[in-house]
């Protein structure tokens, strides 16, 4: 009885905490900085420019009048200008309506400049949208899920405060540590101790663990050739083994997925057929696999690939080259795709070969 109303009581709790995160985020004087409302905007100039690399954009000036909203000046009317790009590349257009934080310093209104728009109230309700959603359709497993993700970011974020005090080669074999941790606290939060989740996680740990060492293998050998880490050049930690310990992340997610999803279906098949041999389940696992692999393939390039498309809008909007663009901007995300969908392919007859002989054990209780 009791585990019938825990999930409840999470989703209680989680509505009340989202809440309060909405309701913190319209108490303005709280925030350090100051906050403004943008109460009338006015385009004073337009100007084209050209840079060095003959590459050419449009330079627009604003006239913006503002109220502050917050510190012991609340009330106060401002008057300051702001200079944005056609590419909004580094800086952005303000409009009507909108609340800015502010930088005023020494209390020189004259000097003051915006910081960036506030927009945690936006992301606050569409977290509670999100919320709403898991609690209405996915239930028990959706609170479950919920409670997987924030597991995870915990021990994600542990191991960050770990790498800060390593050093910087140290990120892969922090991430080839953390990661069973990862994969059995999701795949157990979500789905409980039982048959199914035993032979998600071996598999999820076989299928990752082969393929990161045949994509890390590959790398090597090729000396990275053809990878471009210029999206990557304002981190000062050693960009490969960044991109190394991605590789590591990504392709832990796309087995995990194919993983559940095939021992699902065959804890299903063996439910169902209980005189079915290892042969015949195997079998089947690998022609349900073959149905779900082309969509996987297909998210997992998606998923990667819609990443790049404003940087690649962005180089070609400044008369950037195709040849220039897509190595530069595509390289990373399509050797992380590859690699992903390398796990994805790897992971069925892994899967299919560790349930078929799990599931037809004799004498084994079910699950």
């Amino acid at each position: 009885m009791l585990q019938k109303y825990l999930w409840r009581f999470f989703a209680v709790i989680l509505l009340i905490l989202n809440s309060w995160w909405i309701y913190q985020t319209l108490q303005y004087s709280q925030y350090h900085e100051p906050l403004g409302k943008i109460t009338q905007v006015e385009t004073v100039n337009k100007q084209d420019v050209t840079d060095e690399h003959q590459n050419k954009d449009v330079l627009t000036t604003q006239k913006i009048e503002l109220i502050l909203l917050s510190t012991q000046h609340k009330g106060k009317k401002i008057t300051l200008s702001n200079t944005f790009s056609q590419s909004k590349i580094k800086d952005q257009e303000y409009k009507k309506g909108e609340l800015v934080f502010l930088s005023i310093k020494d209390n020189d209104f004259s000097q003051a400049t915006i910081l960036d728009k506030k927009r945690d109230t936006a992301l606050a309700m569409l977290v509670l949208c999100f919320v709403l959603l898991l609690i209405i359709i996915g239930r028990k497993n959706g609170i479950t899920s919920l409670l997987g993700l924030l597991v995870n970011t915990g021990l994600f974020y542990c191991l960050l405060l770990i790498y800060e005090k390593l050093s910087s080669q140290s990120l892969v074999w922090l991430c080839l540590l953390f990661f069973p941790l990862i994969v059995s606290s999701t795949l157990i939060i979500s789905n409980g101790w039982n048959k199914k989740t035993i032979i998600s996680i071996l598999t999820t740990l076989c299928s990752t663990l082969i393929t990161f060492i045949i994509g890390v293998c590959i790398l090597t050998l090729l000396k990275h050739k053809g990878l471009r880490y210029e999206e990557m050049e304002l981190i000062t930690r050693p960009q490969h083994v960044l991109f190394i310990s991605s590789l590591l992340i990504g392709t832990m997610g796309a087995s995990m997925d194919i993983s559940i999803t095939l021992s699902t279906a065959m804890n299903e098949i063996a439910q169902r057929q209980t005189q079915l041999s290892s042969q015949s389940l195997y079998q089947s696992g690998l022609q349900v696999g073959s149905d779900v692999i082309g969509p996987m393939i297909n998210i997992m390039f998606f998923s990667y690939l819609s990443g790049s498309i404003p940087l690649i809008l962005i180089f070609l909007r400044n008369d950037m080259s195709f040849n220039y663009t897509f190595p530069i901007s595509l390289s990373l995300e399509m050797t992380r795709a590859l690699i992903g969908s390398i796990g994805i392919v790897l992971t069925i007859p892994i899967t299919s070969f560790i349930a078929s002989i799990f599931l037809t054990r004799r004498n084994e209780h079910e699950c």
